[in-house]
């Protein structure tokens, strides 16, 4: 099969598994010919189409094999969604007020499995700035934001959530497990956690938790700058500016 087949055929299954999404909205239960008829497709194909779904949590197969139903993955997708859509419309002003007095970019990021994302940003006023990162993914152990939350975890939670060790993006990067749980172990008694250019090289940044009305960690927010203008020592200031917009945050959700 050429490239470009290839490219077909994977545009044309994704394009099957939607419509297939689609057509259970709404209904209890189809079966296989109804997709099959639906889709305009052989059995065999929309067999493939469902089972492949089946298989991600997206639809689930009566006990009987004979009609399949919408699964519990697309619920939690959509709640995660709608979740995440409602802290970013609550942290984005609280985002810019705390851009406006660090005068620099400030971000907000959610754990990820082992990554940390980074949901929203706004960029600093200064012609020399760090950009917003939103939509990127980053080991979380590499950024502020990220080790903020990983600071909630014990130190088996951290194995488990890396069993297989860490792998360094920077020559500043924390090299592996057991001194990552040492760096954690500051970032809780100090308050926030630190990135001195441990994910990009020349970029530092500072981070704390965000935590829901049950003191649950949620998110965290960041402020980030070019090394030559963020030391431990501007770290330490920003602090409070971080704290009050955590806590704004926090007020809201």
């Amino acid at each position: 099969m050429s490239n470009e087949s290839a490219d077909i055929y994977g545009a044309n299954s994704v394009a099957n598994a939607l419509r297939t999404l689609l057509y259970l909205r709404g209904r209890e239960y189809v079966r296989l010919t109804e997709v099959s008829g639906h889709l305009g497709v052989a059995r065999s194909t929309a067999h493939r189409v469902l089972t492949t779904l089946r298989t991600h949590g997206f639809v689930e197969q009566e006990p009987d094999g004979r009609r399949y139903r919408l699964g519990p993955a697309l619920t939690s997708l959509a709640r995660g969604i709608a979740d995440e859509r409602t802290l970013i419309r609550i942290a984005r002003p609280h985002l810019q007020t705390l851009r406006d007095a660090a005068r620099e970019t400030s971000n907000l990021l959610v754990l990820d499995g082992p990554d940390c994302f980074f949901l929203n940003g706004v960029e600093g006023p200064r012609t020399l700035r760090v950009a917003p990162r939103t939509g990127d993914h980053l080991p979380a152990y590499t950024t502020a934001g990220g080790k903020a939350l990983l600071a909630e975890l014990t130190p088996e939670q951290l194995r488990e959530r890396y069993p297989r060790g860490i792998t360094p993006l920077t020559p500043n990067t924390v090299p592996d497990l057991d001194l990552l749980v040492a760096d954690l172990a500051e970032c809780r008694a100090r308050g926030y956690a630190l990135n001195l250019a441990e994910s990009v090289r020349d970029v530092h940044a500072v981070g704390v938790p965000v935590r829901d009305r049950y003191g649950i960690c949620v998110a965290a927010v960041t402020v980030s700058a070019p090394s030559t203008r963020l030391d431990r020592t501007r770290a330490a200031e920003l602090f409070r500016l971080l704290e009050q917009a955590a806590s704004g945050i926090a007020k809201e959700l």
